[in-house]
């Protein structure tokens, strides 16, 4: 009976193994600063961005807690709230936007709505200097893919 139980026990725990071979990498660890600077939208939730006259932006300040940028018609800037205890949390605060109206207001209205699901960031790059970075929501999907301008 015990030799079943310890079998049964080196099966699933090679399973687990086997999972966790097959689940999305680790966040990097990234610090914050990382963030800093202006970086383009190439990707909003699973479709590509072509770059051009409404591709959204975002310019972070990291010292600051701050993030401002262009949403596809308007500015717009408010806070980043993130926690140092907790590697690559990150959450848009208070985010306020210019009131301009545009012929096409459709990539601007899907990004307001999309980067305030942003719960984490995390970057595919392994060495520096980050040149891209993924926001996930709460779900854990990557609902933006920002690049470095």
């Amino acid at each position: 009976m015990k030799h079943l139980v310890r079998i049964a026990f080196i099966f699933i725990l090679g399973v687990i193994c086997m999972a966790c071979g097959t689940m999305k990498r680790s966040s990097n660890n990234l610090p914050f600063s990382s963030l800093n600077g202006e970086w383009l939208v190439q990707e909003m939730n699973g479709n590509r961005i072509d770059a051009g006259e409404q591709t959204p932006y975002l310019n972070f300040d990291m010292e600051q807690g701050t993030v401002s940028g262009y949403a596809g018609c308007n500015r717009l800037s408010g806070k980043v709230e993130y926690s140092q205890l907790q590697n690559n949390i990150l959450k848009f605060m208070q985010m306020v936007t210019t009131r301009m109206a545009c012929m096409d207001m459709s990539i601007e209205d899907e990004f307001l709505k999309t980067i305030d699901k942003v719960v984490r960031f995390d970057s595919p790059d392994t060495s520096a200097p980050v040149r891209t970075i993924d926001l996930y929501g709460i779900d854990g999907s990557k609902i933006l893919v920002l690049q470095k301008k």
